[in-house]
């Protein structure tokens, strides 16, 4: 059956939905921690609140963009949707700190899958010369979740009690539902005839959970050389080694070897590990940033961090017109990611000569040079395999992405906080970077703390640089069209 362009629209839409839901609940309640835990009680675990989301949305993605393959996208999106929507009621509902950590390690199951669901989802019914224009859809929708979502958190905490900030999912999770499942029917996918490796899949969670737990508490909560930061290290080699010997000899892998050794997939990977994790620590570093070397209060911060959130979606979605155009996905990151480079090393030169204006317009550049990846990388992986394999390729990149923000961010926050424990022992503290902002600093002392964040802004250039490498080396091939499409499933069939 095909599709009418209508169709496709429906389609689009309620994926766009659905993603902003599962995007918005990464940062929407971080504004309320404060009400929740005086509410609740279990100071000590609120950061857990966050924590959980993340590292069960990580894990989930690879899973959920295999099994969608298997099991048609439908059905894995309208459940993934509903366990994302019943993590919602019982976060709601949480009556202990506890609860809520585990209702919201339920909700991110849901919304991992989510977010790698919908893009497979769109990949079925959109040709890959066509897939960057829809790409930038998706950057938009991250990028409004992003900024909308402390926001939201503080407003609808102060007017209606923090249990709402669940609650409003539901409507708009229904409508989502209502229209996915209308849409998806027409829609003509094809399922792969196997069965779930439950080994692999218990393998992987194992791993990818030690391996998140590692890099999010190491250095933070406790010292990287505590006996539960090493232990998770120790399982996360484990389990890893485990998972990637047995993808070498299952039927239907996960994250199928070949994936790892195509000339597209894997630079790509690997450069969207360093670019994402490079930007998502600039995110996380540049706010204490502002606050301790510029002096700027913590209300305007979100005007001064907005533009370069804006102008990522923007540079996205150029970058994926032009895919549809040229029908070529490495100019625009290949041409884009340098002006990051360059705007963090000028960042990092003149850290001590930079007003807010500067570093913002700095932070500015370095939005329009990420931007571009996101989509052209998307499209690089899907156009590169076969339609049965497009959610694992999609789950694959999804992880890799997100395995990268908590990498690199963990990696920028240790360097950070181990240089001005060297270079200033007076504030050492295992609070992590809001530690930073509790006391006040001398003129000597936040000159030495300036110098520890320039030392990191260089790094992260340097990650970027490593992230433009791997584009380079990515093989270039030609976008196919609708009619390739057609004339693919024709042969299959």
């Amino acid at each position: 059956m095909t599709l009418s362009q209508r169709d496709v629209n429906i389609i689009v839409a309620g994926s766009l939905l659905a993603m902003f839901l599962a995007a918005l609940d990464q940062t929407v309640v971080a504004t309320a921690l404060t009400t929740i835990a005086a509410d609740l009680g279990g100071l000590t675990l609120v950061s857990w609140v966050v924590t959980a989301y993340l590292v069960t949305s990580t894990c989930a993605t690879l899973i959920a963009g295999k099994l969608s393959d298997m099991h048609g996208r439908r059905p894995a999106l309208l459940a993934a949707i509903a366990v994302f929507l019943f993590g919602s009621v019982l976060s709601a509902l949480a009556g202990s700190m506890t609860m809520l950590i585990i209702a919201r390690a339920v909700q991110g199951i849901g919304g991992g899958a989510v977010i790698t669901i919908v893009q497979a989802s769109v990949a079925d019914v959109v040709a890959p010369r066509e897939r960057g224009r829809y790409s930038g859809y998706y950057a938009v929708v991250f990028a409004t979740s992003a900024v909308c979502g402390p926001i939201v958190g503080a407003q609808v905490t102060h007017y209606a009690g923090w249990p709402w900030i669940f609650w409003v999912n539901l409507p708009l999770g229904l409508a989502a539902i209502a229209i996915i499942d209308r849409a998806l029917r027409r829609a003509p996918l094809k399922r792969i005839d196997a069965k779930v490796d439950y080994t692999a899949v218990a393998q992987f969670t194992v791993g990818a959970v030690a391996l998140l737990l590692f890099v999010s508490t190491g250095g933070v909560r406790l010292p990287w050389t505590s006996a539960p930061v090493l232990v998770a290290a120790a399982v996360a080699a484990v389990f890893g080694v485990l998972f990637f010997r047995r993808q070498r000899r299952v039927a239907e892998p996960i994250l199928p070897p070949r994936f790892l050794a195509d000339a597209v997939v894997a630079p790509i990977y690997f450069a969207m590990f360093c670019v994402f994790g490079c930007y998502l620590a600039v995110v996380v570093t540049v706010p204490i940033f502002f606050q301790i070397a510029l002096g700027v209060p913590i209300a305007e911060l979100g005007m001064l961090m907005i533009p370069m959130t804006l102008v990522t979606s923007i540079a996205a979605g150029f970058a994926g017109r032009y895919t549809r155009v040229k029908g070529r996905y490495k100019p625009p990151p290949l041409t884009s990611l340098p002006l990051a480079i360059g705007a963090l090393s000028l960042l990092a030169t003149f850290a001590h000569q930079a007003t807010p204006l500067t570093a913002a317009a700095l932070l500015t550049l370095v939005g329009i040079g990420v931007g571009p990846c996101f989509p052209c990388s998307m499209v690089a992986v899907q156009n590169a395999v076969m339609r049965r394999d497009i959610g694992a390729v999609t789950g694959g990149i999804v992880f890799f992405r997100a395995l990268g923000g908590a990498v690199i961010t963990a990696g920028a926050s240790s360097l950070l906080l181990g240089l001005i424990a060297v270079w200033l022992p007076s504030t050492e503290s295992g609070g992590g970077l809001q530690d930073l902002l509790r006391r006040p600093l001398t003129g000597t002392e936040r000159s030495l703390v300036i110098d520890a964040f320039a030392a990191v802004f260089f790094g992260i250039a340097a990650g970027l640089a490593a992230g433009w490498l791997l584009f380079a080396r990515a093989a270039e091939r030609p976008l196919r069209t609708r009619d390739d499409i057609v004339r693919e499933t024709e042969v299959a069939s």
